[in-house]
């Protein structure tokens, strides 16, 4: 079995996250902090959060630091961006990844809950980054990443790149990840929750007459509850898989 300390899984730089985000006036900048609230809600199905010691892989701007430390827990970020790792310290305590082998200074079984949100698109090999991932946590993985089942590609009839992140190097819907998870990396789902969904069109009309917040509560409760597949981001909460 490959240690997690062995392997490279470096993250390709994320070339637009951010340093600063408009949740008022961009509810695309909401939606960047609903993922981690809805990923902490998921948590808290399952398990009492207090006290459980968190990595959080790819912590960015720190809210999931700053939301799962709230709750009661020990949280660890890290991140390869120096900038983000400035940011995510006023939320706990945020440390520098080496991008070279970012995991060599974890063991197997080093924390209770490892959070992924919005990161493992942007890995070389998603499989031995999330296989690894899963060995250093003695309950629970927690993943996001951007849904590639979107509704408006019903409508499309061209390819271009106007939308994507240039640094997305993967995608999955929810029946690829639970392929990738489950068959691959030697975890098993253990539950899903949806974020918001976006109608293409309706939600243009309803921004443009009504708003920002009126879009919001739409897509985040009508749309998610019809589509709830369709949404922004597949968010999976798993755990190693039991060797009989």
């Amino acid at each position: 079995m490959t240690n997690p300390r062995n392997i490279g899984c470096a993250m390709k730089e994320i070339k637009h996250l951010p340093y600063k985000v408009d949740e008022r006036s961009n509810r695309h900048h909401f939606y960047e902090r609903l993922w981690k609230h809805r990923a902490l809600e998921l948590l808290t199905r399952h398990t009492e959060v207090r006290g459980l010691d968190v990595l959080d892989y790819g912590c960015g701007r720190g809210e999931a630091l700053e939301l799962f430390g709230a709750r009661g827990a020990k949280v660890l970020g890290v991140d390869p961006d120096p900038i983000c790792v400035s940011l995510a310290s006023k939320f706990g305590r945020a440390e520098l990844l080496n991008g070279n082998d970012p995991l060599a200074e974890f063991y197997p079984g080093d924390f209770d809950v490892v959070i992924a949100l919005h990161v493992l698109e942007h890995v070389e090999n998603p499989k031995e980054t999330l296989t690894a991932l899963g060995r250093l946590s003695r309950k629970f993985i927690l993943v996001a990443v951007p849904n590639l089942r979107k509704l408006g590609a019903l409508f499309k009839r061209s390819v271009d790149l106007d939308t994507i992140n240039s640094g997305h190097l993967q995608g999955w819907d929810h029946w690829h990840f639970r392929n990738l998870a489950e068959r691959h990396c030697g975890l098993e789902i253990v539950d899903w929750i949806a974020d918001a969904t976006i109608l293409p069109g309706l939600s243009q009309f309803v921004v443009r007459t009504f708003g920002n917040r009126a879009a919001i509560r739409l897509e985040t409760g009508l749309f998610r509850c019809w589509f709830p597949f369709h949404c922004i981001s597949v968010i999976a909460l798993m755990q190693p898989m039991k060797r009989i």
